[in-house]
């Protein structure tokens, strides 16, 4: 009997639960008992290309429990393009190893690259039939609701901010600046407003990708909130652009590139504290968790957890129907309902990054619609509360030596 195998990638960035998808895939492809073998390729992509595989088959319950609670990419990621070439190496890998069943879980580059290898396979007549998962913190493919991982990397954001604010208004520092990851999309920096309880609280400017960015109306922002406050936090997406379109700072040593060759984004946080010290003269100091951001199980949400384990499910699910040249995409949740998939083309899928939708922005310094709040909550969950202390001042007696009344503390 010939074997029919499956093989599993996972690639582009980790998440918090890209694992955990993993993990669903290969416990219901053991539960389907159509697969002989069970494969994973390491190094994402370039396992694919040059024969790398690790053998997923007999892992045990403990094991995928253990990966269920495992930042990162268990099988190892990579950001490799598959030219022409290594499409005939891939194809060759699989029909040597009898995979007829491809999964990759990713972000745009990777469902652009399970889309070529569907087509490659399509043309050279193999029978390998290819399913995308999507996975991303960016949370920028078109063609779902939300990408796994961003939940989970949103509500870290989320409580930083609100945590920063408490912090930076003991104090005060007076102004500190969180930088997100977000090279093109401002998904994770809005997700900064998901702790915000009220006008004075964190943040209090927030700046996105998808928004122009003008010095001089943010240092105003700065300096009116500084004034009427006495601090200021604000939280900028890595990848903010000024009104020409360009990146308002980036590395451009060739050195820092990644592995597409594109120019490390980052440091604009740090940007824009001198900007703020050189201009107002006020004392400003960035932050930035980067892959903390991404990567803490602390701050996993359980609507993120419970699509990472859907869509890998959904995605064998697929395969044993026959499906092919698609992606698992995330529908809408509906309130008091399970979050339900559905299968989109990978030629229906955008090859332009989902952003913000214009219609959830407004022209002001925390540029978010209510609209956004409603989306996001229900991603992130519940955040760790904060008491909001008001002590009142009291005075001595004048000669007493004892509180002329006594300290109030009222939580609110």
């Amino acid at each position: 009997m010939t074997a029919r195998n499956i093989l599993v990638v996972q690639g582009g960035g980790p998440t918090q639960v890209l694992n955990t998808t993993l993990a669903a895939i290969v416990e219901q492809a053991q539960e389907a008992g159509v697969w002989t073998r069970i494969l994973g390729s390491r190094s994402g992509m370039r396992g694919l290309a040059f024969g790398n595989m690790a053998d997923l088959t007999t892992l045990m319950a403990r094991d995928l429990a253990g990966l269920r609670a495992t930042p990162g990419a268990a099988l190892g990621s990579s950001r490799y393009k598959l030219s022409e070439a290594d499409l005939d190496l891939a194809a060759e890998r699989l029909s040597a190893l009898q995979v007829k069943d491809v999964m990759l879980i990713g972000g745009n580059g990777t469902m652009r690259a399970a889309e070529a290898l569907s087509q490659h396979c399509l043309r050279i007549g193999a029978a390998v039939r290819v399913i995308g998962v999507p996975k991303t913190v960016d949370n920028d493919i078109a063609a779902t609701d939300r990408c796994p991982g961003y939940g989970s990397a949103a509500r870290y954001i989320a409580q930083a901010t609100s945590d920063l604010g408490m912090d930076v208004s003991s104090l005060p520092q007076p102004v500190s600046i969180l930088e997100t990851m977000g090279r093109s999309v401002g998904w994770l920096a809005a997700a900064a407003v998901g702790g915000k309880r009220d006008q004075d609280a964190a943040p209090h400017v927030v700046l996105l990708p998808e928004k122009a960015f003008v010095l001089d109306r943010f240092l105003g922002y700065v300096d009116a909130c500084v004034r009427r406050l006495g601090w200021c936090v604000v939280v900028a997406a890595e990848g903010i652009r000024d009104e020409q379109g360009r990146c308002v700072y980036q590395v451009e040593d060739p050195a820092q590139a990644d592995a597409l060759k594109r120019p490390i984004p980052g440091g604009v946080g740090q940007y824009l504290a001198e900007a703020v010290a050189g201009s107002l003269k006020l004392r400003c100091r960035s932050e930035k968790p980067g892959l903390l951001g991404r990567a803490s199980m602390q701050h996993v949400s359980q609507q993120d957890r419970a699509d990472a384990e859907l869509v890998g499910s959904e995605g064998v699910r697929a395969l044993l129907e026959g499906h092919t040249q698609c992606m698992v995409a995330l529908r809408p949740l509906q309130p008091g309902q399970s979050a339900s998939c559905e299968l989109i083309a990978f030629d229906r899928i955008s090859a332009e990054e989902r952003h913000v939708p214009a219609a959830w922005i407004c022209d002001e310094q925390v540029p978010l619609r209510p609209a956004f709040l409603e989306y996001l909550k229900p991603l992130i969950g519940e955040l760790a509360s904060h008491a909001q202390p008001r002590f009142q001042d009291y005075s001595l007696a004048s000669g007493s030596g004892t509180p002329e009344r006594e300290r109030e503390h009222v939580i609110h």
